[in-house]
């Protein structure tokens, strides 16, 4: 592309919603001139499959794993436009490691199982009644609403959320932990956050967008690509480039000029290339926006308005699946099943992923965490001091620190995995696995803000209404084509709801 030729829309970023953007707007407007700019030598994002050992294994996946039937417009992209192959999860919660003692998910109300001295009316209850009754308690009429209420629609539910008062403030001027502080005991807060196997869902984000989430996950069954959730982000970018769109990788961006008097702005990348767009769609991480220059713009503060949430995974494969010979009772994984178990030593969760039918390989990811369990892994990876890459094969000592835990964790000697990756979503260019909203922005305002309308736009998983889901990613870019831009509304969506949460008017 010659620099004196303007494009009609520039986008910065190859992960899923830039891919979106691009590929709805290719698709809508042939005869505009759209390019993708991506920083990194791959499109995808936090979409990122791989395989370990084998070229036929079950893929890893580095970032997203799964989505619910109940987020629209991901599982309707999918299943009805792009004709992938949809596999259902039932992901079974198996048992739990804490505070030193094993038992069975399925017994967690039994008496004397948790080891956690819950107050009265926690004694009993199942977790996700324990949490309930939280939201309850910050929203004592959510049962006349979605999810809880037959026929409720998601629209009144923001609407009756944005209303709510605690203690005569808005839930969104709330911390959640501010809430959860004055709704359940802190032991059960604690306990919630290790069964859940998430200490950022329990850390004090915004409240409202906080019982959003909450309610979000209590519907819908969910779902996997067999073949890798990248897939979704590929069939973009190859739709994309079908109609038009041009996708370029290496091109990490450094600045974006203000408008000149035709309304023109000039993007300049590292190793100084130039080029020049009608409009600009930066579909990027919070912690990458924050480190381009803007030339002065700042959306109103609305791009502080997130904090970055650390995440981290490692991978594993065995040349067996071991937990399906632990002897019977907590820590045996039943044969086939498709389970997670939890803990609180650092490697936070751990999900069987299943069995290679051509090697008999079993994946495991065997530590995902989030917070400050993330902080625990990098000064293993390597003992240079070293900052450590986004993706790395982890190091003997971490791997014998894995073993360790797995092998307390599940009552036995766990053997050497024979291939392995580790990934830090905290690391560039990313700098975070996901992203909250912070406590007294009103998320719908800042993301309409970061929308823009002048030539210069912000969409993504980060500012969304379904942060560290690919259904925000997609919902954000959405809710720009067709708010601000102005473009139709895709007929396979339009008996949908799930863009109430950008509305001023849900």
């Amino acid at each position: 592309m010659s620099e004196q030729q303007i494009l009609d829309t520039a986008i910065v970023g190859g992960g899923v919603s830039g891919l979106y953007c691009a590929w709805r707007i290719a698709r809508a407007r042939a005869d505009e001139r759209v390019t993708v700019f991506e920083g990194s030598d791959r499109t995808g994002g936090r979409l990122w499959s791989v395989t370990l050992k084998d070229e036929h294994a079950v893929p890893a996946e580095l970032g997203g794993m799964f989505f619910s039937d109940a987020q629209d417009l991901v599982y309707r992209l999918c299943r009805d436009v792009l004709d992938l192959e949809i596999q259902q999860v039932v992901p079974r919660d198996d048992f739990a490691w804490l505070r030193g003692k094993r038992f069975e998910m399925s017994d967690f109300a039994k008496p004397g199982v948790l080891p956690y001295h819950l107050a009265d009316d926690e004694i009993g209850l199942q977790s996700h009644e324990i949490l309930l009754m939280a939201v309850r308690r910050m929203a004592p009429d959510i049962d006349e609403h979605w999810p809880l209420a037959a026929g409720g629609s998601l629209a009144d539910t923001v609407a009756y959320l944005r209303s709510v008062e605690f203690d005569g403030r808005p839930l969104h001027a709330w911390g959640f932990w501010n809430l959860l502080a004055r709704t359940i005991s802190n032991e059960a807060r604690l306990c919630l956050a290790d069964v859940e196997g998430t200490y950022a869902l329990f850390s004090n984000w915004n409240a409202l967008d906080a019982v959003f989430s909450v309610l979000a996950d209590l519907t819908g069954t969910w779902h996997r690509l067999p073949d890798g959730y990248e897939r979704l982000p590929d069939a973009l970018r190859e739709g994309a480039q079908h109609d038009g769109a041009d996708v370029r990788t290496g091109c990490r961006l450094r600045a974006v000029s203000a408008p000149d008097g035709d309304g023109i702005r000039e993007l300049e990348f590292e190793g100084g290339a130039r080029v020049r767009a009608r409009r600009v769609i930066l579909a990027m991480p919070a912690g990458a926006l924050a480190r381009i220059d803007l030339d002065g713009e700042r959306f109103g503060n609305a791009l502080e308005s997130v904090s970055p949430v650390a995440a981290s995974k490692i991978f594993l494969v065995f040349d067996r699946p071991w937990w399906e010979e632990v002897p019977g009772g907590p820590g045996h994984i039943e044969r086939g099943s498709f389970a997670a178990s939890h803990t609180d030593l650092p490697l936070r969760q751990c999900y069987y992923l299943g069995t290679d039918p051509a090697t008999g390989d079993g994946l495991v990811l065997g530590g995902f965490g989030d917070n400050r369990s993330v902080e625990f892994w990098p000064p293993m990876m390597s003992d240079q001091g070293r900052e450590v890459p986004l993706r790395c094969r982890p190091s003997a000592a971490a791997l014998e620190e894995l073993r360790r835990q797995l092998s307390a964790m599940h009552g036995v000697e766990v053997p050497e995995p024979v291939d392995a990756v580790y990934v830090d979503w905290s690391s560039p260019p990313y700098h975070a696995g996901w992203h909250s909203w912070r406590p007294g922005w009103k998320s719908w305002e800042a993301a309409a803000l970061l929308r823009g309308a002048k030539g210069l736009h912000v969409c993504g998983e980060a500012y969304s209404a379904y942060q560290g889901w690919v259904e925000g990613a997609l919902t954000s870019a959405e809710m720009l084509l067709t708010e601000t831009l102005g473009m139709e509304p895709p007929d396979w969506l339009a008996d949908s709801g799930c863009l109430a949460p950008y509305r001023s008017d849900p």
